[in-house]
């Protein structure tokens, strides 16, 4: 069996030596500077860095970041002599976890197997990245498959949802069976049945034979119903059935079909909301909703990002002529920074675009900074930036997004006082002027607040609060979380 590799670098030899004694089994390759570490880490890709902060040629905060260009995979290990008082700076910079100084055997070893467990979970699922986030999905994953339940997975478009479907089927005893996938969404409610449940001859026009339907294409395997918040309420009774008795009527069948699968379901909608709404079954939530795994959006695991670039980048090089042959640090700087709407699609895209438009090239500031004007343009958030070195636009960036964030949250202030004044005027009137800025709140806490009083003004009615404020239902309902606020 192949040993795990890690590379260790530091100028001390009695480092390196209390490594080998604590590390045994694994293979250990030894650096005694930063530049030497980093033509081993080009040279030969280790599973887990261990870098001792020490070290002197090179300021150890860059060269966690030079480590991370080289190999993002690579989990990083800082030794530290107070990791209580200097952590916090080295953890920002992308170490995944901290050592203490003089090396404690036990507590290296446990780190160290801990990080490999947690790789191999995720390359279990094939799941790329290394938050904390993306983490728990696998270990939920790795639990839930080996079991016949029914699972609901949530997240924003582009985040992966079928990915996770497809990882709980995998890792599960029907891996050697169907997966069928369906997008509820992308099909008309008659269409719809009779994909899902088929048809018999001549129950409608066209139907010229017998057809099954994806559910019995499944049988002994696995179903994915993407988008379920989009079937229709007379459909919702049917899929009900499935669930609980494993059986279902073609479209204009008189004989119950019966089948053995396991239904994985996914929306990007908050099913609660839904059934409060009237649109959605409380019985078929309650039935799908047996384990609820939630995706976040990328912006919130940006830790992820460098290895998805990565990743990406491995995969379109094998299947391309052309190539890209890497990413600048300062175009790395902005992929973290952008807000990534469309999510890992969204990434996947403009590096595709990349290879086609910029091939056997590195992947620029510019680059990023030309995509980032056009999505801003469109989005009507951002100025577009001409004219200007690439620091001076990623400062403009981010200081035009806070002056406009700003702009935003007085914009919706004034739309709540009005809105609410004129609709609650006789009985509530009192309500409207309990929302008071104070000049030393932040963005975020003048946000929060604005949301919570105009939940409160409007009953908790969310749909309403939205329209009053002048955001998507599904905005509010992230903010909301976000704030931990709750309706009254």
């Amino acid at each position: 069996m192949e040993k795990h590799k890690i590379l260790s670098i530091s100028k001390s030899k009695e480092f390196h030596k209390e490594l080998k004694k604590i590390l045994p089994e694994f293979e250990l390759n030894l650096a005694q500077d930063s530049t030497e570490g980093l033509k081993k880490l080009k040279e030969e890709l280790s599973e887990i860095t261990i870098l001792d902060s020490r070290i002197e040629d090179f300021p150890c905060e860059s060269l966690i970041k030079k480590i991370l260009s080289k190999n993002p995979k690579s989990d990083l290990l800082v030794a530290l002599e107070d990791p209580v008082e200097q952590g916090e700076v080295f953890l920002r910079c992308g170490a995944d976890d901290l050592l203490q100084l003089p090396l404690v055997g036990e507590e290296v070893s446990l780190k160290v197997k801990k990080l490999l467990k947690e790789k191999d979970f995720l390359d279990s699922c094939g799941l790329v990245g290394k938050s904390e986030e993306l983490k728990k999905i696998a270990e939920a994953v790795l639990q839930v498959a080996p079991t016949n339940i029914t699972v609901l997975i949530t997240g924003e478009s582009g985040t992966g949802k079928e990915l996770v479907a497809r990882a709980i089927h995998s890792n599960s005893p029907r891996k050697d069976n169907p997966f069928v996938a369906a997008n509820c969404g992308a099909l008309a409610e008659g269409v719809l049945e009779s994909e899902l449940f088929g048809h018999e001859k001549g129950a409608f026009t066209g139907a010229i034979s017998r057809r099954e339907g994806l559910f019995e294409r499944a049988d002994k395997g696995t179903i994915f119903l993407d988008e379920i918040a989009e079937i229709k309420l007379t459909t919702q009774v049917k899929f009900l059935r499935i669930l609980e008795e494993k059986s279902f009527l073609r479209v204009g069948g008189v004989r119950d079909v019966k089948v053995n699968i396991r239904v994985i379901a996914a929306t990007n909608k908050d099913l609660e909301e839904e059934v409060q709404e009237g649109n959605f079954r409380s019985d078929l939530y309650f039935r799908l909703c047996v384990v609820k795994i939630d995706i976040p959006p990328l912006r919130e695991r940006t830790r992820d990002i460098p290895i998805l670039v990565y990743d990406f980048i491995q995969k379109l090089n094998q299947e391309s002529t052309k190539k890209i042959s890497g990413v600048t640090e300062e175009a790395m700087e902005l992929l973290l920074k952008y807000h990534w709407p469309g999510n890992v699609r969204e990434l996947k895209n403009f590096l595709e675009s990349m290879l086609i438009f910029s091939s056997d090239r590195f992947i620029e500031a510019r680059d990023v900074l030309r995509y980032i004007d056009k999505q801003v343009q469109t989005e009507r958030h951002l100025p577009v930036l001409t004219g200007k070195t690439v620091t001076l636009a990623e400062h403009e960036l981010i200081y035009q997004a806070l002056l406009g964030l700003r702009k935003e949250i007085a914009d919706l202030r004034n739309l709540f006082l009005e809105g609410i004044s004129s609709e609650l005027k006789a009985k509530d009137e009192k309500k409207v002027k309990e929302f008071e800025v104070e000049p030393q709140m932040s963005l975020e806490e003048m946000e929060k607040e604005l949301i919570h009083k105009t939940l409160k003004g409007v009953g908790g009615n969310r749909k309403k609060a939205a329209k009053i404020l002048g955001i998507g239902e599904r905005t509010l309902y992230r903010k909301i979380n976000k704030y931990g606020l709750r309706s009254p």
